[in-house]
């Protein structure tokens, strides 16, 4: 018996982290979520769809995030931890070691060489299913941009869809693209337009492809912090307007110059200046918006983050069953 169970027998142990060991039925533990339901979360289903065979009341698994005390991802009692970020973790000064020490494998965006941890950004999660291989990833790819949402012809001007402004650029850039049309705002943040909900029934895929371009940056800049709000943009068929991880987004999968940035203030007149351009001339959008939007490899390079993150877990799981013998 070891040094915790003793003091919780003699009644000296009192953690400062109230938890109860709860593994569900299909014997998955959840932490420190987002979700009311975490068992609807693309990790969750993740585990649960690849590893039913391996995932055992003997062979429990805990799958924890940030959103809550890391004492308790320690304190867990489950025979595999596995650890993820969606988030930049430099909100989360807790967390910015990824658990490295007390989880058998650690999920993120950041870029780290370490056995135990696998880069997935969270960008994946909105667009690949828990299944994938590289055939179907292949094929996704090959038919991501939607052309048919709205023909380039009739496109309105500039959108954008958020609910804040964390990271102070959306006001900047609505205000300086506004010198130019109208920007139509749908989120709750400078809301000018119905038109998200009564005119698309609140589907905002459809509405930002009826524009020509998307003010689509991220909430805060960190190197690998990549969001889906980029990816929706080029799916939708519209030009992002773009802040964030250091202004060059997955390198191995994206074209940046299918892809206008902002970086800072100085670089607002020349900005402003392209987009009136393509505005202005239909000729220069299409070619614009015709350019090849990811590298001629991107498949390989997200087919390898899968089967990574599939090893990785299959690896920890497997050596906790052994040890079970």
């Amino acid at each position: 018996m070891n040094l915790k169970k003793i003091l919780i027998n003699l009644g000296l142990y009192k953690p400062s982290v109230k938890y109860k060991y709860q593994p569900d039925k299909n014997h998955i533990e959840v932490l420190n979520f987002w979700s009311p339901d975490p068992k609807n979360t693309w990790q969750y289903q993740f585990l649960e769809q690849n590893f039913s065979n391996l995932i055992t009341a003997d062979n429990s698994v805990l799958i924890s995030t940030v959103f809550g005390p890391k004492k308790a991802i320690e304190l867990s009692e489950s025979k595999v931890k596995v650890f993820y970020t969606g988030e930049n973790v430099s909100r989360f000064p807790e967390y910015k070691d990824q658990c490295k020490g007390i989880v058998d494998v650690a999920i993120g965006f950041d870029y780290h060489d370490d056995d135990q941890y696998q880069r997935f950004p969270l960008w994946l999660e909105y667009f690949f299913p828990q299944t994938s291989t590289r055939t179907s990833i292949q094929k996704l790819i090959s038919q991501f941009v939607i052309k048919d949402i709205c023909d380039n012809t009739n496109k309105q001007f500039t959108s954008l869809v958020s609910n804040h402004d964390k990271g102070n650029i959306r006001k900047v850039l609505f205000d300086s693209l506004s010198k130019i049309g109208q920007v139509d705002s749908g989120g709750k943040f400078l809301n000018n337009t119905q038109s998200l909900k009564d005119k698309f029934g609140d589907d905002k895929r459809q509405f930002i492809g009826h524009y020509k371009f998307n003010i689509c940056p991220e909430n805060s800049n960190r190197e690998g912090y990549v969001t889906e709000k980029l990816f929706e943009a080029i799916r939708c068929n519209t030009i992002p307007i773009y802040w964030g991880s250091n202004n060059n987004p997955e390198p191995h999968v994206l074209n940046k110059e299918s892809i206008l940035f902002y970086n800072g203030p100085e670089s607002l007149p020349t900005l402003q200046k392209t987009v009136e351009e393509l505005h202005n001339n239909h000729k220069l959008y299409t070619e614009f918006l015709n350019q090849e939007k990811f590298k001629p490899h991107a498949e390989e390079y997200i087919a390898e983050m899968f089967e990574g993150l599939y090893a990785k877990i299959h690896k920890a799981l497997s050596r906790a069953q052994q040890r079970l013998y």
